[in-house]
């Protein structure tokens, strides 16, 4: 386990704080593709893709990532009797709700599942927006608003110029389709969250095959119906692994903070990457 405090954005709206190379002798620790921290940053939940579920406490030592401490990998036991057919449990997306709970997608299938504060599941109503995504390209961003709603980007969009559609549901009124965000070359959205201040964070991930690629966008979503955003951090290729999970959170400062985590695919060639960085309010 080994941190890194060099900066390394070209953005200055953003500033390097700490990168963690997290390492775990456990069966299943890895390809972790969504994550949520406390709103001090202290705990975290992370996702994995192959529907597990690990909390812990991230260690600092002011900007500094020391350590993590972590739970044993527990499975998410909803039951396949929810769906018409097996699901495939290749669950990306994750976003806790108002009132204790969590979403969860399923890329494959193309369906969000809840798990309230009492523990009970339950799928949310399809939608022919999400019905109709291509199989394995379903939605990785999850996003609860301050009012319950849940906000999910999926990692396609109509064409290669064409914006990303942007899916709502609230409780009691179903889906929709608000608004569109723009869509970059070579970047899919991957990671999504809300700050303090009702403004969405959209993290996006390309690959040149050489090496990995992000950026981070903030959205006021008062904006229009396309949303182009400001970008916030922009990373060479190789500057971290595949960073896939994304949470906002406040400092005691007030400085906003991105946590990111990476997806490592199970690979001996990728690592588990967890990076931070401080963002202008």
């Amino acid at each position: 386990m080994t941190a890194e405090t060099a900066r390394g954005t070209q953005n200055p709206a953003a500033r390097f704080l700490s990168s963690y190379l997290w390492t775990k002798d456990q069966d299943d620790f890895g390809g972790y593709s969504a994550i949520s921290l406390s709103p001090d940053g202290a705990s975290f939940l992370m996702l994995s893709d192959r529907a597990h579920v690990i909390e812990g406490t991230i260690l600092r030592h002011g900007e500094r990532i020391l350590g993590v401490r972590s739970k044993a990998m527990s499975p998410l036991d909803f039951s396949d009797s929810l769906f018409e057919e097996e699901p495939i449990r290749d669950t990306e997306g994750l976003a806790r709700d108002t009132s204790g709970g969590i979403f969860v997608s399923l890329e494959s299938d193309n369906r969000i599942l809840h798990l309230t504060a009492d523990g009970t599941w339950s799928l949310l109503p399809e939608y022919a927006g999400l019905a109709g995504l291509p199989s394995n390209k379903g939605v990785e961003a999850l996003a609860v608003g301050s009012d319950g709603a849940l906000f999910a980007v999926p990692e396609t969009s109509a064409g290669l110029i064409q914006p990303f559609p942007v899916f709502r549901y609230r409780e009691g009124i179903g889906w929709d389709t608000p608004f569109e965000i723009s869509r970059g070359p070579g970047l899919l959205p991957v990671g999504a969250d809300f700050d303090p201040m009702g403004r969405l964070y959209l993290l996006e991930r390309g690959f040149s095959g050489f090496g990995f690629f992000s950026r981070v966008r903030r959205f006021d979503l008062l904006d229009g119906p396309v949303l182009e955003g400001e970008t916030l951090l922009e990373t060479k290729q190789r500057r971290h692994d595949n960073l896939e999970g994304l949470s906002i959170w406040q400092a005691e400062t007030g400085e906003l903070r991105i946590t990111m985590v990476s997806d490592d695919n199970f690979s001996r060639f990728q690592k588990t990457e967890i990076v931070e960085y401080a963002i202008s309010n």
